[in-house]
């Protein structure tokens, strides 16, 4: 793999300790381009904010060869690709975040980046409720051509990019290592799927290893390439409500599950909620509030079945409508009586899911 000057300057100054991505990039802005940077006087360097005279010495010391002929090695034994902020394919979305990466490295099908895109996040213990949840979401979001993105971890991220995969639709997962590493291990087969037909990135140089402190970092990438966030399950102190809380410093939409007050699981989307996400009962919540904004819809008459939904209420709400119908009507079309419809509706209404209208007559509501 050959790499342009341009990448080779972009790797030594991440390799310079004590320069993150918004020192990078304060860098970049002064002074034009990375190559240009080796070749700066101090002096010039020292205006840059927040570099000062020790990093300066650091950032214009020689090149750690050993390092940067490494990752020549391994991007081109995983045939990895390289994106820099100074691209004109990086996404614009996360270009306009505070910190973005200078650099995603990738595997996979670099064009999905293009795509509009929706972040699926939540514990790595999820609840059987909570896995049916993610591929519910996923499953709508899919038929809707949006993209999943996600973290790759155990739990809703997994099933999030393994449902995303079985619709044959395209998913993203942003890694908190190299993209050459399969973390968590189990995943393996869902990593070389996601090579093959979805999206690996990391802002991380190939062969860097699962520490702790990566996964927090990441988190403002999956946020920063969406135009929302859904959390599906989260505890107290979840890092899926890290990601939540840096979609709402990047100006993203929060979206929320409720759950039981008695589940733990529940404990930090039920929080999220009362601080003002958007509660959702069904992929039509997600589609009505950022629809619009891909020229994506959901009409009244094909919304999803709302989340949680089976038997007889499941089937009357397929029934109902945004034009009003008669409870006759409805008894004649679901073939039973008034009176067994009439408890029925009760609960669709008092879920805020049907509406009566003057004359006994029922629609929809959402």
């Amino acid at each position: 793999m050959q790499l342009t000057d341009h990448q080779i300057a972009l790797l030594r100054l991440l390799a310079v300790p004590g320069v993150g991505p918004r020192k990078a990039i304060d860098l970049l802005h002064h002074v034009g381009n990375p190559e240009a940077i080796f070749n700066t006087s101090p002096k010039i360097l020292c205006k840059t904010p927040g570099i000062h005279e020790g990093l300066v010495k650091s950032i214009l010391a020689p090149p750690d060869t050993e390092l940067l002929d490494g990752q020549v090695k391994l991007l081109e034994k995983f045939e990895v690709g390289i994106l820099s902020f100074l691209d004109d394919e990086f996404p614009e979305p996360l270009k306009r975040i505070y910190d973005p990466p200078v650099v995603l490295f990738y595997r996979g099908n670099i064009e999905l980046l293009q795509n509009p895109m929706l972040g699926i996040v939540g514990t790595r213990a999820p609840t059987s409720a909570g896995k049916r949840v993610t591929r519910e979401l996923t499953q709508g979001l899919a038929e809707a051509g949006v993209t999943v993105v996600s973290g790759f971890a155990r739990g809703v991220d997994t099933t999030a990019h393994e449902t995303a995969l079985r619709y044959e639709a395209s998913t993203i997962a942003v890694l908190g290592c190299g993209v050459d590493r399969v973390y968590p291990a189990e995943n393996r087969h869902l990593f070389e799927k996601m090579v093959s037909n979805g999206l690996l990135l990391s802002e991380f140089m190939v062969g860097t290893k699962p520490d702790a402190p990566n996964f927090p970092r990441r988190n403002r990438i999956i946020s920063g390439l969406s135009q929302g966030i859904v959390v599906v399950e989260a505890g107290a102190k979840s890092g899926a409500l890290i990601t939540a809380y840096m979609a709402l410093d990047q100006n993203r939409e929060v979206f929320a599950v409720p759950g039981s007050i008695y589940n733990s699981q529940s404990m930090g989307t039920n929080r999220l909620i009362q601080q003002g996400a958007k509660l959702v009962t069904g992929i039509e919540d997600v589609l009505q509030e950022i629809g619009g904004r891909f020229g994506l819809g959901v009409s009244q008459g094909q919304m999803a079945m709302p989340i949680g939904l089976e038997g007889e209420e499941a089937r009357i709400f397929e029934a109902l409508n945004s034009e009003p119908q008669h409870i006759d009507q409805l008894a004649e079309k679901l073939d039973t009586t008034t009176f067994a419809l009439l408890g029925t509706l009760l609960q669709l209404e008092l879920k805020g899911l049907a509406q009566q209208l003057p004359g006994k007559q029922f629609v929809r509501k959402g």
